[in-house]
């Protein structure tokens, strides 16, 4: 087993998700009510601002947004055939750039204005998700919920209707546990944040480094098998 079949194994899908999910929650608890990930929550939010003529909050919701492009746009820059011969592994890039981000805001050190917070954390979650694409051989997103869940429910339907499918019941299991897990992510993270405020961000950091110490154990048993 290499790295990439490693990152596509049942436990580091959950424990990306759950911190896709935490994340949301911290920004949303304990910075202005934006969301990291959920870029559909804020255009939503960014439109009921501007209707209700708030442009104080509204404008909070414009950082992520400008951040989620961004990010789209590096992840297509490292797929390039130029950058990937001087970068192989361009996902245990991403994961460890987002590990040393949200330490480097966990500890404090530079503050922690939602100005660079909230879109810095948009950035690199949002290359995570476009890093971290499968779940064995199924696509899923690890920073939102929705696609998830709306296959996981076909899966199902497909595995009982017309007749029993074991394959597809187990993609619906696969599915399912990355959306129960964006929830319970976010159900941790609203809890910490509002517990411990700022401090809750370093749970984040630890749910990303069990998925990169779960890869490696997954490469060293196979490798010693």
């Amino acid at each position: 087993m290499d790295l990439d079949e490693a990152s596509r194994s049942r436990g580091v899908a959950v424990l990306l998700t759950l911190s896709g999910g935490f994340l949301d929650a911290y920004t949303y608890v304990g910075h202005g009510g934006v969301f990291a990930n959920t870029m559909t929550g804020n255009v939503a939010l960014l439109g009921i601002k501007i209707a209700a003529g708030d442009w104080t909050q509204a404008r909070l919701h414009i950082p992520p947004l400008v951040a989620f492009v961004i990010a789209v746009f590096m992840a297509h820059l490292l797929r390039l055939d130029a950058v990937a011969n001087s970068l192989p592994r361009p996902a245990l890039v991403c994961l460890l750039l987002e590990i040393f981000f949200l330490a480097v805001a966990a500890s404090g050190v530079c503050g922690r204005s939602e100005l660079w917070l909230i879109p810095g954390i948009t950035f690199v979650a949002t290359l995570q998700t476009l890093s971290f694409t499968h779940i064995e051989n199924l696509t899923y997103t690890s920073v939102m919920t929705t696609g998830n869940l709306r296959r996981a429910a076909k899966k199902l339907l497909e595995g009982l209707i017309p007749r029993y499918d074991k394959s597809a019941l187990h993609d619906a299991s696969l599915l399912g546990a990355a959306g129960f897990s964006f929830f319970a992510g976010a159900v941790f993270g609203g809890l910490a944040t509002r517990l411990i405020h700022d401090v809750a961000l370093w749970f984040a950091v630890g749910l990303l480094l069990g998925a990169l110490l779960r890869m490696g154990l997954l490469v060293r048993s196979s490798a010693s098998a």
